[in-house]
């Protein structure tokens, strides 16, 4: 519902601060705010965050380093009106020991009664976990009106401080991090994504602390884009890591490598007392009659991903320690580490050597090089075979054995060995394993335009196919097969639509029928004009606008292959054909032709997705891309009747048997003609 400009007025009138003076020097400054960003309606005139450590215990009671940040943010109004929501999160690592909200008159500020919203932070698409968050809503209802927030947030353990944005998703004029950091701890701030960013770092001694300041000014707010790249793989930040620490005259480790980062996730993963006596007889059932150890793996991998559903569940130290396998069993659900569990679990009893394993997603672009819980989200099972290491994803609906998911090739996995470990590099497929093959014959006769069709698809593509079919309806999967084949072209009708075995994941999925796209065909006289190009991929939704500020992400790479051939009527000759396109860039290639081979013509097209990402710096040669990839999609065949062509004489032969009677001949109505429609 839109709300009256005088309704607004009157809401906002009841609002704290509406009487509040503005002075001279702020009104001047929302001004100039408000020129540099006119499509924002709030900015942090300045925000400070201010970072202490303090010895404590944990819950067995050893000593660990606890944190706390004081946090203070400014707001001006650049507009009449003008409202922002500012948020803290907590869970039951953290807590938030003060949270207030002040508003400015004139030079000074005045607190704000209320107290601030308090609900679950956990999103639709997690069971339940134990963040929650508190939040104002800061009404500032004049030009220039100030707000203020000063937060003190409390970390029971150091290490769920993780890392620290500079950016936020409004504009701030001056932002400060500040850590003032003891001699008895040893502390490191790694320091990410800083070049080409002006940030003033400054180190003082204060007393017995070390302090550590970064200051940087005007920065511009994240916003919301389709397909942006995390903001950590762009934008400045901290990470915050602690080595180690001095208590009680001992020298206490933190996260200073890999090793101790895996020490504290065998701790955890300790606590977890697997019992496999409840699922002992399905592992054996999965395996019988299995002689190899590929194949065993095989089944049970396949049997937890189609039986075990998948269900996000973050709970304290319940978000870093597996749920029990025969849990997990016993419930048919589980989040990553529950199913990576059981999995693990199930391999073991078939005498495999596999292992539970941690895995940072594409999401988050570090390394084991950076040893901190920020640096995993996910958990999978690596099965070693003929010494050769598979890894495991149960979470990956109809991924087959031996291939991998996007969002982890190419990153680092954590495999638990008992008290070793092992940091090892999932494989980077090829775009060449991920197809989409199409295969088209047409042939012309009058005004009619059909044939044949053939789509394939390998690799991620085909795992994605059976991710969405496999749980549609089963009354809905024949429309959608049919969906497939017509690419949702308005001219284009599929019929007699048949597939490969869909119940088995590790073999292309093909789809074919036969197609009519007669409505791609216009007919003027002596010339005749075909669009037989009917599945562009235009890729219009990835056409970066001038105000875009983050790359461009796939989340894929792929090859798509075209070969579309028409069969010309007899007597008709190409009249003109489009002329060929190619691009090729470290990150995308394009190659696109029409020949001629006697009386049929042969369309050839290639696009792939090389990297998955197309970086800023090169949007201008990705409109020009996109551009003349539009054009050549819009390409039509035109043929011509040949004024040479004789059409060759019927061969007369004389019938056995006396001719029937002549019936008169039935009037056919004259073929209506077809509009090509714009795709």
């Amino acid at each position: 519902m839109k709300r009256s400009p005088l309704l607004l007025a009157a809401l906002f009138w009841f609002m704290p601060g509406v009487n509040a003076q503005v002075s001279d020097d702020d009104e001047a400054l929302a001004y100039q705010l408000k020129r540099k960003y006119p499509d924002e309606r709030v900015a942090c005139v300045k925000s400070t965050d201010e970072y202490s450590f303090e010895l404590g215990k944990g819950d067995d009671q050893q000593p660990i380093v606890m944190a706390t940040a004081k946090k203070n943010v400014s707001f001006i109004s650049l507009r009449e009106a003008a409202m922002i929501q500012y948020a803290e999160f907590y869970d039951k690592f953290s807590a938030i020991k003060r949270f207030t909200q002040y508003y400015k008159s004139g030079e000074k500020y005045y607190s704000y009664s209320k107290n601030p919203i308090d609900k679950s932070a956990t999103s639709g698409g997690i069971f339940f976990d134990d963040s929650r968050v508190k939040f104002y809503n800061i009404i500032l209802p004049r030009m220039g009106l100030g707000g203020l927030v000063e937060v003190e947030k409390k970390y029971n353990d150091s290490k769920y401080l993780t890392r620290v944005m500079f950016h936020s998703y409004y504009p701030i004029k001056e932002r400060i991090l500040r850590f003032s950091v003891p001699s008895w701890l040893q502390l490191d701030i790694r320091e990410i994504n800083f070049e080409g960013f002006k940030i003033e770092k400054k180190q003082e001694v204060d007393g017995k602390n070390t302090v550590y300041s970064y200051t940087i000014k005007d920065l511009p707010p994240l916003n919301s884009e389709d397909h942006a790249l995390p903001a950590a793989y762009t934008w400045p930040h901290l990470v915050i890591l602690v080595k180690s620490f001095d208590a009680n005259g001992t020298r206490q480790k933190g996260f200073e490598s890999a090793a101790d980062l895996y020490q504290w996730y065998k701790t955890l993963y300790a606590k977890c007392d697997n019992q496999g006596a409840s699922f002992k007889s399905k592992t054996d059932e999965l395996v019988r009659g299995k002689n190899n150890e590929l194949d065993k793996a095989r089944a049970i991998y396949y049997w937890v991903q189609d039986n075990i559903r998948y269900i996000a569940f973050e709970d304290g130290y319940a978000g870093f320690i597996p749920t029990v396998a025969q849990d997990v069993y016993k419930n048919k659900y589980g989040d990553c580490k529950g199913m990576a569990n059981l999995l693990t679990e199930m391999l073991k009893q078939a005498g495999l050597k596999a292992h539970l394993t941690w895995i940072g997603t594409r999401h988050i672009p570090y390394t084991y090089a950076i040893p901190s819980v920020c640096v995993d989200n996910h958990c999978i099972s690596t099965v070693y075979i003929s010494g050769k290491p598979y890894f495991l994803d149960a979470t990956e609906k109809y991924n087959p054995v031996g291939e991998y998911a996007y969002r982890i090739q190419g990153k680092e996995a954590l495999v638990g060995k008992g008290d070793q470990h092992e940091v090892l590099k999932v494989p980077v497929a090829p775009k060449e394993q991920n197809k989409i093959i199409t295969r088209a014959s047409f042939s012309l006769n009058d005004n009619l335009l059909k044939g044949h069709l053939k789509v394939t698809f390998t690799g991620e593509e085909r795992t994605g196919f059976h991710q969405f079919y496999q749980d549609l309806p089963t009354d809905r999967k024949k429309e959608f097969l049919q969906l497939v084949l017509e690419f949702g072209n308005d001219n284009l009708n599929a019929t007699n639509v048949k597939t490969s075995d869909l119940n088995n994941r590790e073999i292309p999925v093909v789809i074919e029928g036969d197609i009519d796209l007669s409505n791609n065909v216009i007919r003027e006289d002596k010339e005749v004009y075909a669009g037989i190009d009917f599945f562009p991929r235009k890729l219009s939704s990835y056409m970066p606008d001038d105000k875009r500020v983050n790359p461009y992400e796939f989340n894929r790479i792929y090859t798509a292959e075209d070969e579309i051939d028409l069969t010309l009527p007899a007597g008709y000759k190409v009249k003109d054909l489009p002329q060929a396109f190619s691009n090729e860039s470290a990150d995308y290639g394009f190659s696109g032709s029409y020949t001629v081979i006697g009386n049929k013509v042969l369309l050839k097209k290639s696009l792939s997705i090389t990297s998955g990402t197309v970086k800023k710096q090169d949007f201008g040669s990705w409109k020009t891309f996109l551009k003349n990839l539009r054009d050549f999609n819009n390409n039509i065949v035109i043929a011509e009747k040949d004024p040479n062509y004789v059409a060759p004489k019927p061969i007369s032969v004389k019938p056995a048997n006396p001719a029937p009677a002549k019936v008169a001949p039935v009037r056919m109505p004259a073929a209506r003609k077809p509009a090509i429609k714009k795709q």
